[in-house]
């Protein structure tokens, strides 16, 4: 591990002050055993966990360079249990960056990612935040799919946001639904900045 570049810690609360001018913080949200930790394990350390745990809350850190631009990612990974989801809301608020995660072989997954998006649009209200909808476990055979990619992808454009579909355990697109959901909320906040430059009375 390059321990110049990635850091792992236990989460800051979402009240504290970013640390990195280009901090993004990103919640990856999904159902138990869809493969959120895996997912982050091997965009962090490009390996895939050799073990199984339950995880309630854990922080990680990596800083990446964005279309030239160093930033500081804050990946909170969350519990995917319902005795946890009163948890919920504080990981929403945490966050500026969603990757909901559900598994392809899993349909009720599926259906929590939508109950999830339809909370964080809630929570956020006005606020800009940015969502990748993540389809894990794309390895599997066909007879083992129970979401079809077509159908997450005409859900995701209906929503107006990216679906990606990935497989933690051979590593496929699971840099890009990191990247792809940081650029989005770093493209917005220079968009931002420049109206705000030019005096437009915009929010």
């Amino acid at each position: 591990m390059d321990e110049e570049n990635i850091d792992t810690e236990r989460p800051s609360k979402a009240t504290d002050e970013p640390k990195h001018d280009n901090e993004i913080r990103i919640a990856v949200l999904g159902q138990d055993l869809v493969g959120k930790t895996a997912l982050i394990y091997r965009f962090i350390r490009d390996k895939f966990p050799s073990t199984r745990e339950t995880t309630v809350e854990d922080q990680y850190k990596k800083i990446i360079n964005i279309n030239n631009v160093e930033c500081e990612l804050e990946i909170l990974d969350t519990a995917g249990q319902d005795i946890y989801q009163t948890m919920l809301e504080s990981w929403i608020e945490f966050a500026s960056c969603f990757l909901l995660v559900y598994s392809v072989d899993n349909k009720d997954s599926f259906t929590q990612v939508k109950q999830k998006y339809e909370k964080v649009v809630e929570k956020k209200g006005k606020q800009f935040f940015s969502v990748v909808i993540i389809g894990n476990k794309s390895d599997l055979d066909d007879n083992e799919r129970k979401v079809k990619k077509e159908e997450a992808e005409i859900y995701a454009r209906n929503i107006g946001v990216d679906v990606i579909e990935t497989s933690a355990l051979n590593n496929i697109n699971v840099t890009e639904g990191f990247l792809k959901v940081s650029e989005i909320y770093l493209n917005n906040k220079v968009n931002k900045n420049e109206k705000k430059n030019l005096g437009c009375p915009c929010f």
